[in-house]
Formats: C-alpha cells, structure tokens, sequence
C-alpha cells in the first residue's frame, strides 16, 4: 500500500544516493534506444519507435507504490491521446532473477489492475536490459519514470508521469515542444542533482553499510552524524532514523515518534500517516506498542485529511490493536466504502481493506 512506502522509498533513495552512478549517456534528444521486451503482458505488442507517432515509455514495479499511483492516471491519457500516441508501461527492477517466477507475477498484477491499467503493458527481461539502456544511461535512479519519444524517435522529455506529463504528450504530439530547452533544462538539473549527490555521498555511506550489516544503532548515529552536517539529509533521513531505532529501541522510537508528530511532522498529513502505520502494521518490529500514541498520531492525519481512506484503514487497525474493535470496525468501513468509490483505487489496496474489515467484523462477533 501506499502508506506503506514512506520507509520503503527513503530506504531507497537512501541506497540510490549512496550508490557509484554511471556516466550519464542517454539525453533529451538523442535517438531512443530499442525496445527489448521479453513479453507483452496486455495490449498491442510494439517493435518499433520513430515510425510517425508519439510513444511514451513509462517504467514501474509491482513493488512500486507510487507506480500504482499513477496507474490509473496513465490509462486516462491513454484513452485522451488514443490514436495520436502510444502509451508503453515497461515492468522492471523486479529483483527477482527467475522468468518462470517473475514474469506470471506481473502477469497477474496486470490482470488484477484490470481496465484501471489500460494501455499496453511489457514485461524487461531478467537480464534487465531495458533498465539499463533507458533508465541507468540517462541516470534516473526512481520509478516511475516516463520518456516521451517523439514522431522522428528522438527522446523529447523524461519525467515523472504524474508532474507534466500531459502538457509534454499534447505539445509533442502538436509539434510545439521545444527539445533543446527541454535537453538545457534537463542537463542543468542533473548537474545540480549530482553536485549534491558527491556531497552527500560521505554520509550516506555509512548509513547504508550500518543498515545493511543490521547494525541500527550505528546506522542511527551515522543518520544523526548526517544531518548535524547537512541540513538536506535531515529531513530525507527522518523517517529512516524512526525505522532504524524500532529495531532496537522501542521506548526511544516511539518518544521519538511522538516528538515529530508534535514538532516536524504537525501538519504533514501523509508522514503521520507513515508513522503510526509502521507502528501498528503486522510486520513492525515494535512488539510493545503504545496504543495510545499510535491512536493519537493517526487521529490527528485523519483530522487533517478530512478522513481520507488510507488514513483511516491506518486508523481503525490502531484501534483493532488496542482492542477497541467496535471503532476499527466502524472507521475501517469508512475507508472501504471511501476507497470504493474512488475511481483511481486499485484493486489489490482494496481487497487488503476488505480483509481487514472481515477481521474487525469477526473479532466484533
């Protein structure tokens, strides 16, 4: 689920950052490189870029939860740009080096997603040779990630899919995108991002050796050394820092927890939800839970959020740990019946709702 990722994403801009990047080869307007897909999960199987219409090549995960975020936004362009554009969703990273295991998993998120992921849909090899010749040689390190491919098959933008995307579609698709103010603006970005990419890169290695040698209290005091020196990795680093300490710490985390709830995180709606969804998910390491806090900090997202569906699915399983069955399972039939009615909602989030509901309904009975 989305609420989910907070930890995931930042443990993985964590390792992107701290990670040796290669030259940066492919730009805004070079030629594309070629489609190398190992199967077509949905849709109309495409060989060939450049033949005289627009082609959007867009990158994601099954794992990816701002990938299905924008699912159900890239089949709405789809349906707007039909005829005059081909939308291209390309499933990779999945880290798992087995065809006969990764592909019918795909496969199936596919089908799941059913018409909210309308457009056609491939699958990179295990080799993941469309990561590397897209993704890797134009230095973008995060999904999902869209290139626009113009008529001729020259690369017009790179982005995310959700932040212009559309603009960018219906201005190339006119003929009126400008590629080298694009490519200037692009070169100029990147550059930024790496200078502070070296900057950062002393600290965050530490940070990532300690994570991953499962030492938290030293990946903690690397996080804390981090941010003493740059101001920019604080905020990134915060919700790591949370996560780390759970693991050792559980008095400490949850004092800190409630700290950021009453300080940095007050008016942050989707780091609260964040928060009391890692302390109170079946796979927290948090084993003595205050209730209350949990209770507390996710009351005060859906406050914020009007009760949003997601926060209120965090908020009735908090409610369901500390025993007060009959407010989760009124507050989880919120959110169900909220999501429900949302027409981006993907299926896979609901039925975990629905899930849950089944469980508050039978521990209430």
């Amino acid at each position: 689920m989305q609420k989910q990722l907070a930890f995931i994403v930042l443990s993985a801009a964590v390792g992107m950052a701290s990670a040796q990047s290669g030259p940066v080869t492919l730009h805004v307007g070079d030629s594309a490189p070629p489609l190398v897909i190992a199967k077509w999960a949905k849709g109309q199987p495409i060989s060939k870029l450049g033949d005289g219409k627009v082609n959007i090549v867009e990158f994601w995960a099954t794992w990816c939860g701002p990938c299905k975020v924008s699912i159900p936004h890239i089949t709405e362009l789809a349906k707007k740009y039909k005829d005059k554009a081909n939308f291209i969703g390309v499933d990779s990273f999945e880290h798992d080096p087995n065809a006969a295991t990764c592909y019918p998993k795909v496969e199936k998120f596919v089908a799941d997603f059913g018409d909210k992921m309308d457009y056609n849909v491939a699958i990179d090899g295990v080799e993941g040779t469309m990561g590397k010749t897209w993704m890797d040689a134009s230095g973008q390190n995060g999904i999902p990630t869209a290139f626009v491919v113009d008529q001729k098959g020259k690369i017009a933008w790179i982005g995310h899919p959700m932040q212009g995307l559309d603009e960018v579609v219906g201005k190339v698709i006119d003929g009126k995108f400008d590629v080298k103010v694009e490519a200037e603006r692009q070169r100029k970005e990147q550059e930024t991002a790496q200078a502070a990419a070296a900057a950062q890169q002393k600290y965050i290695g530490p940070i990532m050796a300690a994570r991953n040698a499962k030492k938290f209290k030293e990946e903690v005091a690397a996080i804390d050394k981090a941010s003493a020196a740059d101001p920019r990795l604080k905020q990134m680093l915060t919700n790591e820092r949370f996560s780390a300490m759970s693991q050792y710490d559980e008095v400490g985390a949850q004092k800190y927890a409630a700290q950021l709830a009453d300080g940095q995180f007050k008016d942050d709606i989707q780091s609260l939800n964040s928060i009391a969804w890692a302390m109170v998910e079946d796979k927290s390491p948090i084993k003595h839970l205050d209730t209350a806090l949990a209770i507390r900090i996710a009351e005060k997202a859906a406050k914020l959020s009007k009760n949003d569906p997601m926060i209120c699915d965090t908020l009735a399983l908090a409610y369901y740990r500390a025993h007060r069955v009959a407010d989760a399972l009124k507050t989880q039939k919120t959110a169900v019946e909220k999501y429900s009615a949302d027409t981006k909602a993907d299926d896979a989030t609901l039925k975990e709702m629905k899930e849950r509901l089944a469980l508050y309904e039978k521990a209430g009975k």
